[in-house]
C-alpha cells in the first residue's frame, strides 16, 4: 500500500488537474485500461452465469498493483474479493490475496457505516423525522451479496423538506459540521462527522477512509441549467406510493419502490458521465433482474415519460445492457433512447463499460452532455448560470476569469512533472 505521507500531495495535485493519473503515478494509463477491460470481461461472465470458476488474468503490461488500483477506482475490489472467496472467480495467488484485502476493508467499512447510521437514526426517530435511505445505503443490503461488497463514501439520507432544519440540528448535536451544498446541488447538503482523519489509502476503499452524510430533501438534481432531473420528493409516510418501510436497522427507515428506484439509480449513475464506475452498472443489473419482470417495464417507461427523464436514465441503462445483455427491456430502452438528444445518443453509443470511467481529465464539454441543442450550449457559454440564476455582469466577468484561470492552472500542472 502507498505510503501515507504521499497521499495529501497526490490529492492536492488531483484537485488541480482532475487527472486520475496524479493519484497513481506508478500505474500507466495503458495498464489501468487493460485492467478495466479484464474486470469487465470477468464481471460480465459472472453475471451471465458462466461455469465457475471464471479465471481473472493479469493483462499484459499490468501487474497486481495496477489491477488493484483499477478495481478500487471501479468500486469492484470487495465484490471481486467476494467472488474469489466463494469460488465464482479464480486468479493467481497475489491477486487473490489483494482482493481478499479489499473485501476485508469493505466488510469493516460497511460495519462502521452501519454503526454510524444507527447513531443518527435514533435521535432522528426521537424527533419524529422520517428517513428514506438512498443509493448504496439501500442497495448494499438489499441487492448485493453482502453490504461490504458495495463500497460507499457516504450515507445518503432523504428527509421531507419541512424536516430539513430539524435534521440539521440533530446532526450538529451529534458533532457534524455542514460542509456546504453537496457538489453544487441545491437539493442536498453534505455533513462531515467529528474526528475523521485524512484519506488512509488511494488504492482501496479503506475501512478508515473519511465518510460523510449527504442530506437530501428531494430526488431532483440540476443536470444542466434549466434542465433539472425531476423525480420530485417522495413522501416517507404511511401509504406513500413511492416508498416502503424497511426494518433492517434498529429504527424503521424507508426505501424507494419500483419503478422509481431503478429510474433514480440509473439517472444518478448517468449523472457521472465520463466517470461511470463498473460497480454502479453491476448495481443496475442486480436491481433490474430482481425487481423487473415482463409486467414491470411498462410502468417504468410510463414513469420516465411522465417525469421527462429519458435522457438522464438512458446512458446508464444502455451500458448496463451492454454489460449484461437481456437485462433491460428492449422496448423500454428504445423509448428512452429516443428521448435523448442526438449528441448524447452519439456519445453513449461510442462508450462501453470498460471505457465509461475515464482516467484522464474530463473534456471541456462534460457539463454540456445534457444540453438539447447547440443554442443552449452557446447561450450558457456566453451568459453562464451561477447557481440557479444567470450571472450578473459583474459575476459574469468574475466567473469567466475563474474559468480561464482554472484551466490555465490545469494546463500548466498537467505538464509539470
Amino acid at each position: 500500500m502507498e505510503p501515507q505521507i504521499d497521499i495529501p500531495a497526490r490529492l492536492a495535485r488531483y484537485a488541480v488537474t482532475r487527472d486520475a493519473r496524479d493519484l497513481w503515478p506508478e500505474v500507466s494509463a495503458s495498464a489501468f485500461q487493460a485492467a478495466q477491460q479484464e474486470m469487465v470481461r470477468v464481471t460480465a461472465a459472472v453475471l451471465a452465469g458462466a461455469p465457475s470458476p471464471v479465471r481473472l488474468e493479469l493483462p499484459r503490461g499490468a501487474d497486481t498493483r495496477a489491477l488493484g488500483v483499477a478495481a478500487s477506482a471501479a468500486g469492484m475490489g470487495p465484490l471481486l474479493g467476494f467472488w474469489c472467496e466463494t469460488g465464482r472467480i479464480d486468479a493467481q495467488q497475489s491477486v487473490r490475496d489483494l482482493l481478499a484485502q479489499h473485501l476485508d476493508h469493505g466488510r469493516r467499512r460497511a460495519a462502521r457505516l452501519r454503526l454510524e447510521l444507527e447513531r443518527i437514526l435514533v435521535p432522528f426517530a426521537e424527533r419524529g423525522i422520517e428517513v428514506l435511505v438512498l443509493k448504496g445505503t439501500d442497495t448494499a443490503y438489499r441487492y448485493f451479496p453482502e453490504p461490504g461488497t458495495r463500497p460507499s463514501a457516504d450515507l445518503d439520507l432523504l428527509v421531507a423538506p419541512h424536516d430539513i432544519a430539524a435534521a440539521g440540528t440533530v446532526l450538529r448535536n451529534l458533532g457534524f459540521a455542514e460542509a456546504g451544498p453537496g457538489h453544487g446541488d441545491r437539493y442536498r447538503s453534505t455533513w462531515a462527522p467529528p474526528g475523521v482523519d485524512g484519506v488512509r489509502s488511494l488504492e482501496l476503499a479503506h475501512a478508515d477512509n473519511p465518510w460523510s452524510v449527504d442530506l437530501h430533501m428531494s430526488l431532483d438534481r440540476e443536470m444542466f441549467p434549466d434542465r433539472p432531473m425531476t423525480f420530485g420528493t417522495p413522501s416517507p409516510t404511511p401509504g406513500a406510493r413511492d416508498g416502503e418501510v424497511w426494518q433492517e436497522f434498529s429504527r424503521p427507515v424507508w426505501v424507494l419502490r419500483e419503478p422509481l428506484l431503478l429510474a433514480y439509480l440509473a439517472a444518478h449513475t448517468s449523472s457521472h458521465f465520463y466517470a461511470i464506475t463498473l460497480v454502479r452498472l453491476v448495481e443496475l443489473v442486480l436491481v433490474a433482474r430482481r425487481d423487473f419482470g415482463g409486467d414491470n417495464w411498462p410502468a417504468f417507461a410510463d414513469l420516465v415519460r411522465r417525469t421527462a427523464t429519458g435522457r438522464f436514465v438512458f446512458p446508464a441503462l444502455h451500458l448496463a445492457e451492454q454489460l449484461a445483455p437481456g437485462t433491460i427491456d428492449p422496448l423500454a430502452l428504445k423509448e428512452i433512447e429516443a428521448a435523448a438528444p442526438r449528441r448524447l445518443r452519439k456519445l453513449v453509443r461510442a462508450t462501453t463499460p470498460p471505457s465509461a470511467q475515464r482516467l484522464h481529465p474530463y473534456p471541456f464539454s462534460e457539463r454540456f452532455v445534457w444540453a438539447t441543442s447547440l443554442k443552449e450550449v452557446l447561450l450558457e457559454l456566453a451568459w453562464p448560470h451561477v447557481g440557479d440564476r444567470r450571472a450578473s455582469p459583474r459575476r459574469f466577468l468574475a466567473h469567466q476569469w475563474e474559468r480561464i484561470r482554472k484551466r490555465l492552472r490545469r494546463f500548466v500542472r498537467s505538464r509539470t512533472p
